[in-house]
């Protein structure tokens, strides 16, 4: 009987996961810059969340800069959560990464929270 690590076909998903980065450069590359995002989200969400979403489209920090009219270090700054950007540049990268910025107002009434969002236009 498999223990209680193992798969009903033999490996947990953990000993999986380590065989692919043991054999996929790529893949290897991919898994340590997920746990990177994982730790930076802890610090900046925001700068995470940028990071994690150029990661998925394959842009360079570059590339994210020239098609925002930013600077390369602006996006590095923001990226590593040193750098708190105006909205109209945050509103400028999200556009480059096919998202929308929107500003949360939020309040407690009564132990109930709400929360308003609007577009940054």
């Amino acid at each position: 009987m498999a223990s209680s690590r193992e798969s009903p076909v033999g490996s947990s998903a953990v000993d999986a996961a380590t065989g692919r980065a043991e054999r996929n450069g790529v893949y290897r590359d991919a898994r340590a810059e997920y746990e990177r995002i994982g730790v930076l989200r802890e610090l900046n969400p925001i700068a995470a969340h940028l990071r994690e979403r150029r990661f998925e489209l394959g842009l360079t920090q570059e590339e994210v800069a020239k098609a925002a009219g930013t600077s390369h270090s602006a996006v590095s700054r923001l990226e590593k959560g040193t750098h708190i950007p105006h909205l109209s540049t945050l509103q400028r990268i999200a556009a480059v990464l096919d998202e929308e910025l929107l500003v949360c107002f939020q309040r407690t009434v009564g132990g109930e929270v709400e929360r308003e969002f609007a577009a940054v236009v």
